[in-house]
This record gives C-alpha cells, sequence and structure tokens, in this order.
C-alpha cells in the first residue's frame, strides 16, 4: 500500500529491525509478513515489549483499544456494552494495566468503568501500539503490574505542500464508521486532522437476542507539529471525543453522555528508536461522563436516578536515554507526574417522573490521587550473546477526600473500617532486572520483579450509599497499596519458516486489593457483617503462560496460533480469584499475495469452572461457570489499485451464542450482582479504504 508506506516511512524499517533482527542477532525472521500480530522480542535496547502495527485495523470497525487487544495473545476483555470494552491481562485489569496516549494517562470519569481510558482510544488514526506484558521496564509511571499499553504517533514524511493519509468508511447491519486521517506539511512542520464517526444500533447475540449495545461517539483530533531540524520536534495534540446514547446490556444505567478532551504538548529531541533520545511532555485531559436508568430504556425501577461523573488528569514527564561511551551500558532515566481529582454524585427524584435532583451518595467524594516517580535503569551488555537490565523506581504517592474526615462521611466510613483517614501519604520502591541470553536462532530470558500498584479513587473512596446494605459499595480509605512480586521465563526459537515463543510467569502478590463482601469471615480490617461491597488487602498469587507459533507453508500461506492460560487464587482462603479467563486463544490462516489477501480465524475459549460467585464464601464478581465456545470469523481484502482497497468479513461465521467469562458487577443501586454480556452473533461487515 504505496502511500500509506509513505506515512510511516520514518519507523516502520527501524520497527521491523527491532522487533525481529535485533531479537535474534544476523539471523531475519519474517515477521512483517504477519502484520496482524508482529511479536516483537523483549530485549531491545531502545523499545520495550512488542509494537503491533495498526494500518491493517483501518478498514475494520474495531470499537476501541479493549477490542482491539482481544486480537493479540493474552488480551481478555470485560463488555458491559457496545462501548467502553474494558482489557484483562494476565488476569488483570482495571489499573493494574497502564493504558497510555504516547505516554500520557487519561482516566475516565465512570465509578463503573463505562468509560475505562481504552474507550477514548479508537485505533483508527493511530500508528502503533506498544504492548508490554508484565515488567521490562519502569519509564512508563506508577503501577501496571500486568503491563503497559502506549498507543503511538510518529512525525509524517511530506514534501512541500503535500497532503497525504487515509480515508476509509465501513458498513454493516449493525454500524457505519468513518474515518479520516490527512496530513499536510514539509520538512519544518505538519498539521494531521483525524476524525471518526462510529455508530452502532444494538446488536443481536448468536440466539437473536437484542443486546443493548448501541452508542454514537465522535472524534476529532488535530496534531500540529513543528520540526526545526531533522532529530527535534515540538507536537501539540488535541483531542475533542463525544459519546452519547450509549447502552450497557450490563448495567442498570446507560450513558446518554461521555465526553473527553485532552490535550498534550511534546518535546522529542532525538530518532524514538535510538539509544540517545530525550522527551518531554505535559498533558492535561478532562473526562465527563452522565449515567441514569431512565432516558435511553423503559422505567423500570421505583425511582429515577442519575449519575454525574467527573475526572481530570495533569502531567508532566521527562525521560532521557543515552549510551556510555564505552558503548557497552544504555542508561534511561524518567520523572514523571500525574495528577488525578474525580468526584461523581448519584441523584434520585422519589416521584419517579421527573429530573433527578436530590442527592442520594457522593458516589465518588471530591478526592485527588498525586503520584510523582522517578525511575533509573540500566542495560549492560556482558558480551555478544548475553545482557541484563535492571531497574528501580521510587513513587511518592498522596491521596485525600476531606468529605471523608466530615461528621457524614466518618458515619458511612466508619460503619466499615476501623481506620477512615480523610488522606494517606505513600513512599513506594519498586525493582526488576532481566538477563537476556541470545544465540543463533534462540532467545532466552529471566525476569524478576517486586513492583507496587496505589489504589484508585473507588477502591479508597467510592461511597454508593443504600438503605438496603447489600446495595452498598464503600471504598477503604485506609487500603495499602499493592506489591507484586514476579517472575518470568521466556524463550522465543526460530524454525524452518517460522518462529515460537513461549512466557511462563508467576506473579505473588502481598495486600492484593480485593473487592469483596463484608461477611461473617475472617475480615480483621472490617467492622460489618452485612454484605455490602467492601474492599480490603489479602495475599494473593496469579501464574499462567502465553505462547505464540507462526509458520509459512505452501508458498503464501501461513500459520499462526497463540494459547493463554492464568490462574488466580486468594491465598488467604483459599478460593479463586474473580475475573480469570479461562484458556482462551486463536488460530489463523492466512495468505496475502499481490492483490489479494485472506484471513480464516479460529478463536475459542475453554470452560472456566474456577469462579467466585459465591457472596457468603466471596465477593460473588463472576457470573457463575461459563461453558467452551468457539467462534470462526473470515476477512478478506482486494487491492483496486494503488490506491483503492476493498474488504469484506463475517465475524461469527457459525452464529455462535457465546460471552468472554470476564464480565463487570454492575452499579445498579438495586441488583448488584454480575452480568454476563453476550458478544454478536453472525456480522457481514463491508469497507473501502483509500490512501492520497
Amino acid at each position: 500500500m504505496k502511500n500509506s508506506n509513505k506515512l510511516r516511512s520514518i519507523f516502520i524499517p527501524s520497527l521491523v529491525a527491532l522487533s525481529c533482527a535485533n531479537a535474534l542477532a544476523n539471523d531475519q525472521m519474517d515477521d512483517d509478513s504477519r502484520r496482524l500480530v508482529i511479536t516483537g522480542s523483549p530485549i531491545q535496547q531502545n523499545i520495550e515489549g512488542s509494537s503491533e502495527q495498526l494500518d491493517e485495523y483501518d478498514n475494520q470497525a474495531i470499537i476501541d483499544a479493549g477490542d482491539l487487544l482481544t486480537r493479540f495473545a493474552g488480551f481478555s476483555a470485560v463488555r458491559a456494552g457496545g462501548h467502553g470494552v474494558d482489557p484483562v491481562l494476565r488476569g488483570q485489569s482495571q489499573t493494574r494495566i497502564n493504558l497510555l496516549q504516547q505516554g500520557a494517562f487519561l482516566h475516565g470519569a465512570g465509578p463503573n468503568r463505562m468509560d475505562s481510558p481504552g474507550s477514548y482510544t479508537e485505533p483508527f488514526g493511530w500508528d502503533e501500539v506498544q504492548i508490554i506484558k508484565g515488567v521490562e521496564t519502569l519509564v512508563f509511571g506508577s503501577g501496571g503490574p500486568a503491563g503497559t499499553i502506549n498507543f503511538k504517533r510518529y512525525q509524517p514524511l511530506l514534501s512541500e505542500g503535500e497532503i497525504i493519509g487515509k480515508l476509509m468508511a465501513a458498513y454493516s447491519s449493525d454500524y457505519y464508521k468513518l474515518g479520516t486521517d490527512l496530513a499536510v506539511g514539509n520538512n519544518s512542520g505538519y498539521l494531521r486532522l483525524i476524525s471518526q464517526l462510529l455508530d452502532q444500533d444494538s446488536y443481536e447475540d448468536g440466539d437473536g437476542n437484542l443486546t443493548r449495545t448501541a452508542f454514537n461517539t465522535k472524534t476529532n483530533t488535530l496534531v500540529a507539529g513543528y520540526t526545526p531540524n531533522a532529530q527535534q520536534e515540538w507536537r501539540l495534540s488535541i483531542m475533542a471525543n463525544r459519546g452519547t446514547d450509549a447502552l450497557f446490556a450490563g448495567t442498570m444505567m446507560d450513558g446518554p453522555q461521555t465526553d473527553m478532551d485532552a490535550v498534550q504538548l511534546m518535546f522529542l529531541d532525538g530518532d524514538q528508536h535510538a539509544n540517545n533520545y530525550s522527551e518531554y511532555q505535559i498533558y492535561f485531559n478532562e473526562a465527563h461522563h452522565v449515567m441514569d436508568n431512565y432516558s435511553l430504556r423503559e422505567q423500570t425501577a421505583p425511582m429515577r436516578m442519575l449519575t454525574d461523573a467527573y475526572s481530570e488528569t495533569n502531567g508532566f514527564k521527562w525521560l532521557k536515554r543515552w549510551e556510555n561511551r564505552s558503548g557497552n551500558t544504555i542508561w534511561q532515566v524518567s520523572f514523571d507526574w500525574q495528577n488525578v481529582d474525580r468526584h461523581a454524585e448519584r441523584y434520585m427524584d422519589m416521584g419517579g417522573m421527573g429530573a433527578p435532583t436530590m442527592l442520594q451518595a457522593r458516589i465518588w467524594p471530591q478526592n485527588e490521587l498525586d503520584i510523582k516517580g522517578i525511575a533509573i535503569e540500566a542495560e549492560y551488555l556482558m558480551n555478544e550473546n548475553n545482557r541484563i537490565k535492571s531497574g528501580v523506581r521510587f513513587d511518592q504517592v498522596s491521596a485525600e477526600a476531606d468529605y471523608v474526615a466530615t461528621t457524614e462521611g466518618q458515619a458511612l466510613y466508619q460503619s466499615y473500617y476501623p481506620n477512615t483517614p480523610s488522606s494517606s501519604d505513600e513512599d513506594n520502591v519498586s525493582v526488576f532486572s532481566r538477563f537476556y541470553h541470545q544465540a543463533d536462532s534462540s532467545l532466552y530470558w529471566v525476569g524478576l520483579s517486586s513492583t507496587v500498584r496505589t489504589a484508585d479513587a473507588t477502591e479508597r473512596y467510592i461511597g454508593a450509599a443504600n438503605n438496603m446494605a447489600m446495595m452498598r459499595w464503600i471504598g477503604n480509605p485506609a487500603i495499602e497499596p499493592e506489591r507484586h512480586n514476579q517472575l518470568e521465563l521466556g524463550a522465543k526459537w526460530k524454525f524452518d519458516g517460522g518462529w515460537h515463543e513461549l512466557s511462563i510467569y508467576h506473579d505473588q502478590v502481598s495486600d492484593f486489593i480485593l473487592r469483596d463482601r463484608a461477611s461473617m469471615g475472617d475480615m480483621p480490617d472490617v467492622v460489618a457483617t452485612d454484605m455490602a461491597t467492601i474492599y480490603r488487602n489479602v495475599d494473593a498469587t496469579l501464574s499462567g503462560f502465553e505462547y505464540a507459533i507462526q509458520k509459512a507453508f505452501a508458498g503464501t500461506w501461513m500459520f499462526y496460533g497463540n494459547l493463554a492460560y492464568v490462574k488466580g487464587e486468594n491465598d488467604d482462603n483459599n478460593y479463586p480469584l474473580y475475573q480469570i479467563p479461562p484458556v482462551e486463544g486463536l488460530i489463523q490462516f492466512s495468505n496475502e499475495n499481490d492483490q489479494w489477501a485472506y484471513w480464516f480465524d479460529i478463536r475459542f475459549a475453554m470452560e472456566q469452572d474456577e469462579v467466585d460467585d459465591n457472596m457468603m464464601m466471596g465477593s460473588a464478581l463472576d457470573a457463575g461457570k461459563s461453558d467452551s465456545w468457539t467462534a470462526v470469523d473470515f476477512k478478506i481484502r482486494y487491492d483496486l489499485n494503488q490506491d483503492w482497497q476493498l474488504s469484506a468479513g463475517i465475524n461469527n461465521l457459525f452464529d455462535e451464542t457465546y460471552a468472554y467469562h470476564v464480565s463487570r458487577a454492575n452499579m445498579d443501586p438495586f441488583n448488584p450482582q454480575a452480568i454476563r454480556v453476550n458478544e454478536p452473533g453472525r456480522q457481514l461487515w463491508i469497507s473501502i479504504l483509500t490512501e492520497l
């Protein structure tokens, strides 16, 4: 695709070299023949994890980041509606995964994550997603023990007055999507405009049942770059995301309004893929999310309820990477700061007819989380076959919610916890070390890490009060941060015409932040026993593996497969952890030639019978056991000429009725049980894309 290569000509050559040649020395691996999943080596001097090129997905109506990530090994997804699909990696989700836009944090405003951070990250218009599983670096901010997802854009190469980019349109019976990604400029600077409209109706599952998943989003992003020379770039990005009429089958509220505004200013000095590089950035984003139980659905609850929620994030980051004089050590230092200010109020109308105006609960009382961190890393080349990379990070964390100290706040939180401070401070130290051994056609690694994740606003301060105790959801202001002590072993081997890769990990977690029920069990840190939803610290274990294989055969055909398994357990009572996916995987056959390309995917999951679905024993955050399932997808692409591309496909070819095991306990004030939402039944779609 001629002009797409023009837009990305800066970074594709270096990326392919890093993910393939650097991984196996001079023994080139043809990973670029599989653009859907390019597995990068973890031994990369200047880019951690693996990087996936996103142009292959431009001709599809992918909903958001969570929807995209289910295509990659080891990821599952929590679906509550059509929008805000929340990724799960290695049995962990929410703030245990750092999801970034060009290194910047953004946080949604919904306490129940109807607008998870990934819902504001439509893959169209991003050039690359960097995926780090586990702990390979500490420079991307605090937390993220499961991994880091970083969406990135690059400077386009432009001639004077040239306009390059792409336009696309996709359609099915359930949705339509329009996308524009255009850039204009010269050697001194550029403007890039990215616009997307996605309108989805509620889809039917495999049994023909209508699933409440409709939504509408409009996103406009302006990127302005100034390049005073070949090594430096000033970049200003401004995003406005507007979401309306979002239906959620997995909760008892819908989202009539979801907005996000974001601004980011960056200064880049050097090649991002080189060993000598500096980056400075400041960013700001603000989310506003409205939820109610009456404007978008027939009112069946005894009273109207509305939640109005806000989240504001400010941040700064400085990163510097350099090589020592002897060339055997690469140093990396970063300093970052993020400040998250949130509040959410729930209102009710006793008459059940008017707009709710009576304050029923401070779902998030006004609260602030402030994190300042510094990280130092060194990668030392012992010899041509062995390398070790180590780092340390220090985070100073402060959290505050003045409402907790009020008479009303103390009455609420002290009903459940013996210690309810309105502010708290933490000094958290994280460390890691990874050793790599590289042979002619193989790479082996072992990693050790001990990292800290602090509690978020919901775990600390949520105050979903209710007259019925079982319907309450109360945060723990004194909750301790959790420490993840991880061991990872991995290997990647090349064989004739392909490769395979295996990662095995074990995560021993001290003070795991468990969402639980205030029951009669052994809970010394919980006062009440009225079955309200609370948070407490326990010890837990997560362990599993990820395996992937790729093999070329019969000329232009390619086979790819992956498999992931994770087991989670609460060590305090030997009860399963909630929201742990079963064995899941993908088998794919593809054929790409000059004009035609075909993909035949078989997605599958085994049954999951190790669940937490009993509130007397645990939290009841699992919607029971889940059955195994298999879904088949087919996609075809035809290049009409050098500039036009036509694609079509059938998702869930055999109309299977299925759902991912992981689900979201809804914040319904009358029924807080977990609800599992089915995936779409058979969907036929078509798209057209042109490149300028």
